[in-house]
C-alpha cells in the first residue's frame, strides 16, 4: 500500500476542521507570537499602495482589536 497522497482531484476528501479546533485548543496560546504576527499584518496594511487611507484605517482598527496585551 502506498503512503503517498493521491494526485490532485483524486482520493477521498475529509473535513478535519473539528479535529483542528480540538488540537489548537490543546496546544495553548503564544501571545508573543500572536502579537508579532498581527503587527506584521499591520505593517503590510500601512505599506500597501493599493489601499486608500480609509481602507487602511478600517483594517488597522480591526487588527488592533485582535492584538493581545503587550508582554510585561
Amino acid at each position: 500500500m502506498s503512503k503517498r497522497p493521491p494526485p490532485p482531484g483524486g482520493g477521498k476528501i475529509a473535513d478535519r476542521r473539528a479535529e483542528f479546533v480540538r488540537l489548537t485548543r490543546q496546544s495553548g496560546r503564544d501571545e508573543k507570537a500572536e502579537r508579532a504576527f498581527i503587527e506584521s499584518k499591520m505593517r503590510m496594511v500601512r505599506s500597501d499602495p493599493r489601499l486608500t487611507e480609509e481602507e487602511k484605517r478600517v483594517l488597522l482598527e480591526q487588527l488592533e482589536q485582535k492584538l493581545p496585551p503587550p508582554p510585561h
